[in-house]
């Protein structure tokens, strides 16, 4: 699978995760709901910026020299 997809999941999945805890805790607060978008979009933001696809094997040089 292609990383770039692989990432969006693992986002797409934390912040449905944390959606679902804020929703089950009942949070009704202003505060409270900035905590919980904070704690969402904070992580899931620096993981998309931060994970890098990881560098080229030797034999991928080599097949893609071939071609």
């Amino acid at each position: 699978m292609i990383l770039k997809n692989v990432k969006l999941m693992v986002v797409t999945a934390y912040i449905l995760t944390v959606a679902a805890v804020a929703v089950a805790s009942g949070m009704t607060s202003g505060a409270g709901l900035v905590v919980f978008i904070a704690l969402a979009a904070l992580p899931s933001g620096a993981m998309l910026l931060l994970w890098d696809d990881p560098q080229q094997t030797m034999s991928e040089t080599i097949q893609a020299a071939r071609r």
